[in-house]
């Protein structure tokens, strides 16, 4: 993962809204993440050192260490367009309270300009129940990095359950969807989700 985390960072520092904090929660890795972390000079980067408790658990921490409002998980070797955030927040100013925020997410291997949008029916779906269900029916998913959520939503959900190693981010996002009044999906924002 370690070459592709600055490209994952500089994916959000390159985004169009600027009123972010980046909590990177480096999870006892063995390699030379710190180091390229730490070579990106931008103040609203900050590194987080834990010994290794996976990913769950890193990802509770830059929840117990973040400021903000709103939530974007974004793993260490995917990419956000530039308008992601952006757009989401502009659509979360005036949607319900207690909505979350959803994208298209796109396929790459090597270079995110070969990325494969393949819209899935659940993309479309507003209401959270309804999300879930399609989703569960073969509707499709959303990648974790798609959503932004809002941070009360997250505390009414709960936090990643640390005891599972697998499907954490279904589990997860299930409960903050039961607890959100609608999920609304924002036409041009794009979350490159590497495989």
């Amino acid at each position: 993962v370690s070459p592709f985390v600055q490209s994952a960072i500089r994916s959000v520092l390159a985004q169009t809204y600027h009123e972010f904090e980046v909590l990177v929660v480096d999870d006892g890795s063995t390699n030379d993440t710190a180091t390229s972390i730490n070579a990106i000079r931008d103040a609203r980067v900050r590194l987080i050192a834990q010994n290794h408790r996976g990913a769950a658990a890193a990802r509770n921490r830059g929840l117990a260490e973040a400021r903000g409002t709103f939530i974007q998980f974004l793993d260490a070797d995917d990419l956000m367009g530039a308008e992601k955030i952006g757009r989401q927040m502009e659509v979360l100013g005036q949607a319900p309270a207690g909505s979350v925020a959803s994208c298209a997410w796109a396929h790459f291997a090597n270079d995110p300009r070969d990325a494969v949008v393949r819209p899935e029916p659940v993309w479309q779906v507003s209401n959270p129940v309804e999300w879930l269900t399609c989703s569960l029916s073969g509707g499709g998913m959303m990648q974790p990095g798609s959503w932004l959520t809002p941070r009360a939503v997250i505390e009414a959900a709960g936090p990643w359950d640390e005891s599972l190693t697998l499907h954490d981010d279904g589990e997860f996002f299930t409960r903050v969807l039961l607890k959100a009044t609608h999920n609304v999906f924002v036409t041009g924002a794009t979350l490159y989700y590497r495989e």
